[in-house]
């Protein structure tokens, strides 16, 4: 299953808090920001069912990365065996 990268927003302080609360999302540490253009911001990880009951609650979801896929990408270039095997040596 898909699983993406994102940025919450909000103007509300308290939706913000919200999320960890009452929608029980685990943000990712130290992502927290303010702006006056923007309001308020967190990264976390969500599906996309997580992204759409987030929407029709009021808050602004900006999709990034599948870390999922990246993550199988990145598993694939991890090498197999033992690299600090000398070949022939049992």
């Amino acid at each position: 299953m898909a699983r993406y990268r994102t940025t919450i927003r909000s103007t509300d302080r308290e939706a913000m808090l919200d999320l960890v609360r009452k929608h029980k999302v685990q943000v990712f540490d130290h992502t927290d920001r303010y702006s006056d253009a923007e309001g308020w911001s967190v990264d976390a990880a969500l599906e996309p069912a997580d992204i759409r009951r987030l929407e029709r609650a009021g808050y602004r979801v900006e999709r990034h990365e599948d870390i999922a896929k990246l993550g199988r990408a990145r598993q694939a270039e991890v090498g197999r065996g033992d690299r600090y095997r000398k070949p022939g040596a049992d």
